[in-house]
């Protein structure tokens, strides 16, 4: 306190602690050059040789030799604990615990580090939180990030909205922004993802996007309640009732199979667990026996290749093929999305059978028609030999033709039944007389085929023939 005026309530401990103060008050310095050159800060505690050199800033708290060395000017609201800890800050409203920790910090503001060399490189970024040696080490301008863990996030450096708990969290790459890691090791497999969630030790995300719950052991994930995709018709468009059914069930190939775990990761090729010397951290016993025990597991499925190349086919876009996005990423199915086409296919099997009973139905009502005419009016005495159908002319015809008979001279009624090769009815002509006949038949309404032509006579069935009708 050398040159202390009008200074009040300071205590200073140490060589040269306090050493330019002025005006300033109520500070607490401790050990060599403490708060060496502080004219006019206040409301500070120092403990540590050279702690708070440079400061001019108030309420600020550093213990360890150089903690908060260059803070100067008015900024002042920070806590460093530890050797070096917040060395380079100019800023204010910073929590560092641990040696090293925020060492590069300059103007960056609202951070808390807890750990040997937490938030290490950090120089320009905020509001950031990092627990655990290490954790955050290289990040330098990157906003509003969370790192929990020893090595969480460790090499993210200019990003922001990041949150990684767990040893060695999002540590291998660079990460993008709007990441979520839940678990130790959990990881992505490239640069620069963004907007990725991976939950579950040893997870990993292969594209951006991208949300990933277990590792390649996990063999159950659910809960007490299915699954809520967002379906309101309000916020949907371009609707179209253009999915195919029948069509796309039947090219689909359901097969069994157990899956090669290894195989999956020479594809993904996910990064490597180390530990604090940088040695590979190899698989316990218990995982090794975990993945074999999900290796004997029979699944029931598809090959999402072969979902995708039978959508291709039909030309539709099939939202249940989750591709693979890059060379390191898997395909996947989206099981729940063929609940669309079964239903729709559901709906044609509806429609097909429905206009199967209604043919059924019409048939049955021509045999209960014909059994009705054939046990109907016996009393007539009828000589089959005095009556007969004739060939119509012309056959083929176009739009109209004639049919000669010969009727018996005693009868009831009688008509000329003409059906299509179902045996359906399409016309009933009455015809009455006795002897021979003719009437013409107008077949505007008919399609062109072949049909057949009957004559009954008091319900009884005489004698059929086939006429062609051409348009």
């Amino acid at each position: 306190m050398y040159y202390n005026t009008s200074g009040a309530d300071n205590a200073a401990y140490g060589y040269t602690s306090l050493y330019s103060n002025t005006t300033g008050a109520k500070n607490v310095a401790v050990g060599k050059a403490a708060m060496y050159k502080n004219q006019i800060g206040g409301n500070n505690v120092t403990i540590g040789e050279s702690a708070l050199f440079n400061s001019e800033g108030h309420g600020n708290v550093a213990c360890g030799s150089s903690a908060l060395y260059s803070t100067s000017t008015a900024y002042g609201a920070n806590t460093a604990i530890g050797d070096h800890a917040l060395y380079s800050a100019n800023s204010s409203f910073n929590t560092a615990a641990g040696s090293y920790v925020m060492y590069a910090n300059t103007t960056g503001y609202h951070n808390t580090a807890m750990g040997y060399g937490t938030l290490g490189d950090n120089t320009t970024g905020v509001f950031n939180t990092a627990i655990g040696s290490l954790a955050m080490d290289r990040n330098t301008t990157g906003h509003y990030n969370t790192g929990i863990g020893g090595y969480a996030l460790f090499n993210t450096t200019a990003s922001q909205y990041n949150t990684a708990v767990g040893y060695f969290a999002g540590n291998t790459y660079d990460n993008g922004w709007n990441n979520v890691f839940v678990g130790a090791n959990t990881d992505v497999n490239g640069v620069d993802y963004y907007n990725v969630v991976a939950i579950g030790q040893g997870t990993i995300c292969t594209d951006v996007n991208q949300a990933r719950i277990g590792n390649s052991a996990t063999v159950s994930i659910g809960g007490y309640a299915n699954w809520s995709n967002i379906s309101d018709v309000r916020v949907k468009k371009n609707i179209k009732q253009n999915v195919p059914g029948l069509a796309f069930i039947n090219k689909l190939q359901p097969i069994t199979y157990n899956l090669n775990l290894e195989a999956a990761e020479q594809i993904i090729q996910p990064p490597t667990a180390k530990n604090k010397d940088g040695k590979v951290i190899q698989p316990t016993q218990q995982e090794l026996n975990a993945k074999k025990a999900k290796e004997k597991v029979v699944y029931t499925g598809f090959a999402a290749q072969d979902v995708e190349k039978a959508a291709k086919e039909l030309n539709y876009d099939f939202s249940g093929v989750d591709a693979a996005k890059n060379e390191k990423d898997l395909y996947g199915l989206r099981y729940a999305e063929f609940v669309v086409p079964l239903v729709k296919a559901v709906q044609e099997l509806s429609k097909m059978n429905e206009e199967k009973d209604v043919k059924i139905d019409g048939l049955q009502k021509q045999i209960d028609e014909l059994k009705a005419m054939i046990s109907g009016n016996t009393k007539t005495n009828i000589t089959l030999s005095n009556a007969s159908l004739e060939q119509n002319i012309p056959n083929p015809f176009n739009n109209t033709t004639t049919i000669g008979y010969v009727l018996p001279q005693r009868l009831a009624n009688a008509q000329i039944v003409i059906t299509d090769n179902n045996g359906k009815m399409m016309k009933q002509i009455n015809i009455s007389g006795s002897g021979k006949g003719t009437v013409n038949v107008d077949a505007g309404k008919l399609s062109s085929g072949a049909y057949n032509y009957s004559l009954y006579i008091d319900g009884k069935f005489i004698t059929s023939k086939q006429m062609v009708l051409t348009k």
